[in-house]
């Protein structure tokens, strides 16, 4: 089945992690949509691109069947909401929108509308996280460290930093460990306001504690997983190796990056999610990570925030 695939919004994330795919695959016309007309024009250009609009409602006379929303996160709601009402199944990156309130909508309509509307959670699809899903199984997890580290800030108040960077972080603990809410957090934002550091304490629905952290001074990018319990302990290094250690004895793998025949968005998961969402509108399933269970990531990520100690 060939898919009509508008694109709106084309930056960085757009550049880096989904065009690559989207332009690689076949049976794909993709239909640009950027509002500056000669930024558009250029990226159009760069990826042999022959339709492409700065006016949205182009998009719907072109006849597109699907949309993938890579804009700022405060207009996901809005936009996501056109296209739904105007029939089109959509693709949004995370975080769905900037409340829970407003996803909570989103999903209600694309289950009323019949639209499939997906979540851009990467991480759940990189192949290392599918691994280490399987290789935990059914164990319950009694303590988990979960740590994202940059080396300098990028995000204006404790809000934004959770919301938009840190909510990788929180929904790979959903993914690993399970439902919880937030005990307390602390966080410490420089003089400016951006945030510097970032600790919260999650109780688990399993009986489990774990903690998220993340540095925004630090020497590296950096994001780890660290999960214990029924004696054993599961270590993923975000998105290269994985360890894990039981009674039986320690297994890792490797994701390779510097294989020439590997790419670095199918390590990211970037190719799995893409290839999972055109599934889901061929067979009209709902996805892994859809508004609903997106829903779930957003309230927690409220949480965080409301229990902010400082």
């Amino acid at each position: 089945m060939k898919h009509r695939v508008a694109v709106v919004g084309l930056g960085g994330i757009a550049q880096k992690g989904h065009l690559p795919v989207l332009s690689s695959m076949n049976d794909i016309e993709l239909l640009f949509y950027g509002r500056h007309e000669k930024k558009v024009e250029a990226i159009a250009e760069q990826f042999r691109i022959n339709r492409y609009t700065s006016h949205l409602e182009q998009l719907l006379d072109w006849k597109a069947d699907c949309v993938f929303i890579l804009t700022p996160v405060p207009t996901h709601y809005e936009l996501a909401s056109f296209f739904l009402n105007s029939g089109l199944d959509v693709f949004i990156e995370k975080p769905a929108t900037s409340t829970s309130v407003e996803t909570k909508k989103l999903a209600t309509l694309a289950e009323n509308k019949k639209r499939i509307l997906m979540i851009a959670f990467n991480r759940r699809y990189a192949p290392l996280s599918i691994k280490a899903k399987e290789q935990w199984g059914n164990r319950k997890v009694t303590m988990a460290n979960l740590q994202k580290s940059r080396t300098k800030p990028g995000f204006l108040g404790l809000f934004n930093h959770v919301n938009e960077e840190l909510v990788h972080v929180i929904d790979m603990l959903r993914f690993l460990c399970g439902e919880g809410k937030s005990l307390f957090t602390s966080s410490r934002l420089d003089k400016d306001g951006m945030v510097l550091e970032v600790a919260t304490h999650i109780g688990l629905e399993s009986g489990g504690l774990a903690t998220i952290t993340a540095s925004l001074q630090a020497g590296h990018w950096y994001e780890h997983y660290e999960l214990h319990g029924e004696h054993a302990t599961l270590d993923l290094n975000c998105f290269y190796d994985l360890e894990v250690t039981t009674e039986k004895g320690t297994q890792t793998w490797k994701e390779p990056y510097d294989s020439s025949w590997t790419s670095n968005l199918f390590g990211r998961g970037f190719i799995n999610q893409i290839d999972h969402f055109f599934n889901c509108i061929e067979t009209r399933q709902s996805p892994k990570t859809d508004a609903w269970d997106s829903l779930k990531t957003q309230m927690l990520v409220e949480d965080i925030i409301k229990k902010n100690n400082n």
